[in-house]
């Protein structure tokens, strides 16, 4: 065939082809390349941790990323930060959009919580400390609190639906088998998590958050913070009292009233 016209004709394609490989396209196309290839890099890793808004908003999620990356762009060079950056900077967007559902904001932030906490590292071993009211706690290194204006935590996974508008503070944690859970808290307990999550010691962190909330410091919230710091130890949450010194792991506390631990959704 390579006597024949028709298979002189395919070889000087293959050859054309072959040369365009080896020197590449025009400079102004392999930027183009390139800069397409890095945004859809950084829109998969932003969709991976917020299916469910990026499923719910459509094509305006990845309209919404292409304008983040015209205007912001990510601060950090890891991929798995871009979710919250890019949040971050679409959340007052979002919620001025009347178009866009009014519970978009907390679904993202919720669904970029539960990925961190997924994510993180642990906390290592128990620290073999007994609780006391003048330490801080060391806990388990995947815990944080988070608060909503909607209950988001409740929507069913995989399954279209929308939230009620209630407030909502829930405790994101990893279990024993490093399967993250979700605890819904009352008012109190969020306010001490939080605290106890900075690095506040149990007796300061349960008593600014009772005047906070204006809730009287009585037997009722001592023994609903022995209670909690009991269940959270069992469920690998709390691992003992802090070292006072030298100590670099995340610290935190867990105290409230009675029934603060409302439920739990994996």
């Amino acid at each position: 065939m390579v006597e024949e016209e028709e298979g002189r004709a395919a070889i000087a394609e293959v050859a054309a082809a072959f040369a365009a490989v080896v020197q590449g396209p025009p400079e102004e196309t392999r930027r183009g390349v390139y800069r397409s290839l890095v945004r859809r890099g950084i829109l998969g890793a932003v969709r991976a941790q917020m299916p469910r808004t990026a499923m719910t908003l459509g094509a305006r999620f990845e309209a919404t990323v292409d304008l983040w990356l015209d205007e912001a762009l990510p601060s950090s060079p890891y991929l798995r930060d871009a979710a919250v950056e890019f949040v971050g900077w679409a959340a007052a967007r979002w919620t001025e959009d009347a178009s866009v559902p009014p519970w978009i904001s907390d679904l993202a932030r919720y669904e970029v919580a539960r990925f961190d906490v997924a994510a993180a590292e642990t906390a290592g071993e128990p620290s073999g400390l007994p609780l006391a009211l003048d330490r801080a706690v060391k806990f388990g290194g995947a815990a944080q609190v988070a608060r909503y204006a909607w209950a988001v935590n409740r929507l069913p996974e995989g399954a279209p639906g929308e939230p009620e508008k209630e407030p909502t503070a829930v405790l994101l944690y990893r279990d024993g088998a490093h399967e993250v859970r979700c605890l819904v808290l009352s008012p109190l307990a969020a306010e001490i998590l939080a605290r106890l999550l900075g690095g506040a010691r149990l007796g300061e962190a349960v008593t600014a958050a009772c005047a906070t909330l204006g809730e009287p410091l009585g037997d009722a919230v001592l023994r609903g913070t022995a209670e909690v710091l009991a269940d959270l130890g069992e469920r690998g949450v709390v691992l003992g009292a802090a070292f006072e010194q030298g100590n670099h792991d995340h610290v935190t506390h867990a105290a409230s009233e009675r029934g603060i631990v409302a439920g739990e959704r994996t």
